[in-house]
């Protein structure tokens, strides 16, 4: 095998920095002159103390060289001109490991492994998968090649029994939350100009097929708000046109459950939970009270709300 001087002479410019402890450090010295270890800015602290530099491609010689002769050994650091890219050479494999691994997250985070169901339309749970598998959105596939808010409007075309469908990603998961349409849908007659909100809460998602919103999701609205206006900007000017429009509203309904005994949140949570059988709750809070001897339990029950217009 050749011999790569190149690489070797760069490695004499390299010092291995060492602390030798013993007695007669001359002695010491001199028998690894004779052994053909040169040292390097020999420096004494004590009669059995002292500082050496050796080079770098002899420090494994040297270093068993001292240990043969009970000498106490220690490195203490490697210098050189040439040290930033010995150093350097050291971290590679640490460089190459840390950039596969965050090229392994990246990709990781984006590939969808499953699905997770919630609300009352999880109870069409294979429908919704079955869809999905058709339009490509399977175990393996990633999330950037699909765009969620499409999913869930083609979601809620292909199952007309579902009247809110809302994806969003959860780590690895794909969580999909569709609740039952219990309001039946009006035959479109175009005489409705307007939609208003029929109940306070916050905007969860809002399509509009005609007229103008006047909301977006994340906004707060309250009851008998105007949501969206009928009406449209054509070359400037103002047209009054029919709304077609779905939003759907997450609302909140307050039920109090009185009790004399204490850390019974959970039993408040599941009677709200009892008496709210007509709505499909996705989200609950307990505010808990000290009423004279007793408890009120304040549960704030949060469902989602489907306003149609048209």
């Amino acid at each position: 095998m050749r011999e790569n001087k190149g690489a070797r002479k760069g490695l004499e410019n390299l010092k291995v920095v060492y602390e030798i402890r013993g007695l007669n450090l001359d002695r010491f010295i001199n028998t690894a002159k004779n052994r053909g270890i040169e040292l390097y800015d020999i420096k004494k602290t004590g009669n059995k103390r002292m500082i050496v530099s050796v080079s770098f491609h002899k420090s494994q010689k040297f270093f068993a060289f001292a240990k043969e002769l009970c000498y106490n050994i220690k490195k203490l650091r490697v210098k050189g001109f040439l040290y930033p890219l010995y150093s350097l050479y050291r971290s590679f494999g640490l460089i190459i490991g840390a950039v596969i691994f965050a090229f392994i997250s990246v990709i990781s985070s984006d590939t969808l492994l499953s699905f997770t169901f919630t609300g009352s339309g999880s109870l069409y749970h294979r429908e919704i998968e079955a869809y999905l598998y058709g339009v490509g959105v399977k175990p393996f596939a990633r999330f950037s090649d699909f765009d969620l808010e499409l999913l869930e409007d083609g979601i809620l075309k292909d199952n007309p029994y579902l009247s809110f469908a809302g994806l969003r990603k959860s780590g690895n998961r794909l969580v999909i939350n569709t609740q039952l349409s219990k309001d039946k849908v009006e035959t479109l007659n175009g005489s409705v100009y307007a939609t208003y909100s029929d109940c306070d809460g916050i905007i969860e998602s809002i399509k509009v097929y005609r007229g103008t919103a006047l909301v977006g999701v994340g906004d707060t609205v309250k009851k008998g708000q105007l949501l969206v206006d009928g009406y449209t900007t054509v070359k400037e000017q103002t047209v009054k046109i029919n709304v077609l429009a779905t939003v759907t509203v997450k609302t909140c309904e307050e039920v109090i459950y009185r009790s004399d005994k204490d850390g019974e949140e959970e039993k408040a949570v599941i009677f709200a939970e009892q008496g709210l059988l007509d709505k499909s709750v996705v989200e609950t809070s307990v505010e808990k009270k000290q009423d004279g001897g007793g408890f009120i339990y304040i549960v704030k029950a949060y469902y989602y709300r489907v306003i149609y217009s048209g």
